[in-house]
């Protein structure tokens, strides 16, 4: 399963959950107000233990399974057999690319969203992209693979990569990094074998 569509899920039965409970409490609050037409008050209790009780733990508890979830799609990013490692360095204004044994500069080409160098991903492989900057913030955006993770000097941000599609795939970097922000294009050219 893709990790894209379980999130997906996640979200569509969290949005089930919020749309019945807002319905509920609206129903049950229709029910106390049009209910006892013959009277002319209507007793709201100013206390409930047991409401308050509800109110307290039942978000705790879907904050805590969340959280669950949250650490185990980490720890699965950790347990996943890597295939390659990619270091992709953002630099004013191209990107550098370290494999185990090659290292090389991306530059953009007269052609637009073309550079003369495109990472090159074997299709259906586990890639492990340890993103990082040698100078100011940039942001490595591939929205065509689900991929945007910042590239921050200092720091070094990880992303794992499985290519299902073949061909070749162009993005940029998403975060203002100076007058050559423009100039800095994303190649990526997925192969099979």
């Amino acid at each position: 399963m893709n990790l894209n569509s379980l999130y997906f899920n996640v979200v569509f039965y969290a949005l089930g959950l919020c749309v019945f409970i807002s319905f509920g409490v609206l129903f049950y609050l229709a029910l106390i107000i049009f209910l006892p037409l013959g009277h002319t008050t209507i007793s709201v209790p100013s206390e409930n233990s047991y409401l308050e009780f509800l109110w307290t733990v039942l978000p705790t508890g879907l904050v805590f399974i969340l959280c669950i979830h949250n650490v185990s799609f980490i720890l699965k990013d950790f347990e996943m057999g890597i295939d390659k490692t990619i270091k992709v360095i953002g630099r004013q204004w191209y990107w550098s690319y370290e494999y185990d044994d090659l290292n090389y500069d991306s530059y953009m080409t007269q052609i637009i969203n073309n550079v003369d160098k495109p990472l090159l991903m074997s299709y259906a492989n586990t890639y492990r992209l340890l993103v990082t900057s040698s100078d100011v913030i940039h942001s490595f955006a591939l929205p065509d693979l689900g991929i945007k993770c910042d590239a921050i000097p200092g720091r070094i941000n990880q992303v794992i990569c499985i290519p299902d599609y073949v061909g070749v795939f162009v993005g940029y970097c998403s975060e203002l990094c100076g007058a050559g922000h423009s100039y800095m294009p994303i190649v990526v050219e997925i192969i099979k074998g």
